[in-house]
């Protein structure tokens, strides 16, 4: 096979590869610490900045200033943010 043919098609499969996983959707999860409550909102620190996260209602009684908890970006975007669960308080 030609080497430019070759190279033509390692090229053209990279695109493709690229593009796929440019539109691939994925969650990605933080530690944080709870530092304000509103309701079923709440302000979380993470790394070093405050976000605004949602409280699931099962939560929502069991999360207070202070905790540290595990906070999940639903579409990697930083748009969507609520807190996954408590895994222990600030000492």
């Amino acid at each position: 096979m030609d080497k430019n043919l070759q190279t033509s098609l390692i090229d053209a499969i990279q695109i493709m590869v690229d593009e796929a996983v440019k539109s691939t959707s994925y969650t990605s999860s933080h530690v944080g610490l709870v530092k304000k409550l509103m309701g079923f909102d709440c302000i979380v620190e993470l790394y070093g900045n405050d976000t605004t996260c949602k409280v699931p209602e099962h939560l929502h009684t069991q999360i207070g200033v202070g905790d540290i908890v595990i906070v999940q970006d639903l579409y990697n975007n930083s748009v969507q943010k609520f807190v996954q669960s408590k895994i222990g308080a600030k000492q």
